[in-house]
């Protein structure tokens, strides 16, 4: 199987007052050339907590999946292909620094709060995203995230994610051990 793998991530941080950082990420990986999408792999999947939250695998019931002349489960598919677009913005602060229950940085309890919103589109070869004009839609997010420091061994991420492209499913909640962008 002959294909290049091809990863682009820019990542911004801005600190406008002590304690509290605005960050963003975008980032393109995708599977290019004559074996890009070839069978034996398993396709790049759009809704991972560390990608676009409010949309993990184990969240969609097949209520959601409303089948068409396409696809059997077009709520599924649009979050799986050959390449994927992530943008993620994230508002970060120490959970009892704004309270003033801590002179330091974290204080007794290493927790920090992010705002997010999160977006991103899956495609394979020979479809483009909508926001390049073409067909395929993206997917997008906003919530709340909490990060702790589990004993210095990793970092919990527990997620409140609204999926906006999910009509009549609310609030996703979602646990990962991942430290963030």
């Amino acid at each position: 199987v002959n294909y290049t793998g091809v990863l682009a991530d820019y990542r911004k941080y801005f600190m406008p007052v002590s304690f509290y950082t605005f960050a963003g990420r975008v980032m393109h990986y995708g599977r290019y050339g004559s074996g890009g999408e070839d069978e034996r792999f398993f396709p790049l999947y759009l809704g991972y907590p560390t990608l676009v939250r409010g949309y993990d695998i184990n969240s969609i019931s097949a209520s959601e999946c409303v089948p068409n002349a396409a696809s059997s489960c077009p709520a599924f598919d649009r979050l799986i292909g050959s390449r994927l677009l992530v943008g993620n913005l994230e508002f970060r602060f120490p959970l009892l620094r704004p309270f003033g229950a801590s002179r330091s940085m974290y204080g007794p309890v290493p927790i920090e709060v992010g705002l997010f919103l999160d977006g991103g589109v899956a495609w394979n070869r020979g479809d483009s995203p909508a926001l390049f004009g073409g067909d395929r839609d993206g997917v997008s997010s906003g919530g709340v995230t909490l990060r702790a420091n589990l004993f210095g061994f990793a970092v919990g991420q527990f997620d409140f994610a609204r999926p906006f492209q999910r009509p009549g499913r609310g609030w996703v909640f979602e646990f990962s051990l991942t430290p963030g962008f």
